[in-house]
C-alpha cells in the first residue's frame, strides 16, 4: 500500500510540473567585437575549445563575455580548419543577455 501511495503521489505531482523548453535569455545582436569595445564594453571572460573531427577537420570555438555596467554580451566564434590549418569556415555571433523570452517558431 505504501508503494502504491508513493507512486500515486509521484504521478499526481509530476502532472503539475510544467517546464518551458522554448525560453532563452540570450538574444542575437548585429554588434561585432569592435562595436562592443568602441561602446566601452570590457572583456570579462574568454575561453576556447578545440574539437578534432573525423577526416582531419578541426573546429575551434572561442567564447568571449563582454560587460559594461549591467549590460552583458557573449560572442561566439566558430572556426573550421582543414588538416593544413587552412580556414574552411568562420562565423561570429554576439548575443545580448536579456530577460528570458519566448522564442518564435523556427528560430
Amino acid at each position: 500500500m505504501k508503494k502504491f501511495l508513493i507512486l500515486f503521489i509521484f504521478i499526481f505531482l509530476s502532472g503539475l510540473v510544467k517546464a518551458e523548453s522554448d525560453i532563452d535569455q540570450w538574444i542575437d545582436s548585429q554588434k561585432t567585437y569592435k562595436d562592443l569595445i568602441d561602446e566601452g564594453f570590457e572583456v570579462k571572460s574568454y575561453d576556447t575549445a578545440t574539437i578534432n573531427a573525423q577526416g582531419g577537420i578541426i573546429i575551434i570555438l572561442f567564447v568571449t563575455v563582454l560587460q559594461k555596467n549591467t549590460d552583458v554580451f557573449e560572442c561566439q566564434e566558430y572556426q573550421t580548419l582543414d588538416g593544413n590549418m587552412q580556414t574552411l569556415d568562420l562565423s561570429v555571433v554576439c548575443r545580448e543577455l536579456t530577460q528570458p523570452y519566448q522564442r518564435g517558431v523556427g528560430t
